[in-house]
């Protein structure tokens, strides 16, 4: 009997928003996913990633002209990965930098919402999701990574 496995069309494309304050402190949710994660949106097919995220942005935490990082990280699920998930991921994870005044806004969104500085990042780093945000942040913010995009496989 010959049998084929269809993969579904629809790839899931988010982008992952590390919003880092004027002290290099990463802002982080702790509401869900039993552990801490970062602001995301999933997108619609077609939207361009900092597009979406400058949307996301303004409607979500009322930050109307984002300044983002120069650094910026790049995820694509593998074929296996397909297989196993059943569908393509496709993720930006766009640093942004926010002044004091969104800092605070963000911290009194939600209870459940911290900042944590580099120290704390690095020593945590295992209850951040995704994987990767603490060791993208700190070669940010201590400048030994190079300007582009980075991979996360």
């Amino acid at each position: 009997m010959h049998t084929t496995h269809v993969l579904p069309s629809a790839v899931d494309r988010r982008v992952y928003l590390l919003l880092l304050d004027d002290e290099n402190r990463l802002m982080l949710c702790g509401g869900c996913c039993n552990g801490w994660t970062v602001p995301q949106v999933l997108l619609e097919p077609g939207v361009d990633f900092q597009e979406g995220a400058v949307r996301h942005l303004a409607r979500r935490f009322r930050i109307e002209n984002p300044r983002f990082g120069s650094v910026y990280g790049i995820h694509e699920t593998s074929e296996s990965d397909c297989w196993e998930r059943g569908h393509h991921t496709v993720s930006r994870i766009l640093i942004v930098r926010i002044n004091a005044q969104e800092a605070a806004s963000f911290r009194w969104m939600s209870g459940s919402h911290t900042m944590w500085g580099i120290n704390q990042l690095t020593s945590r780093h295992q209850e951040i999701s995704p994987e990767g945000v603490a060791l993208l942040v700190s070669g940010y913010v201590e400048g030994w990574l190079p300007d582009g995009p980075v991979s996360f496989r």
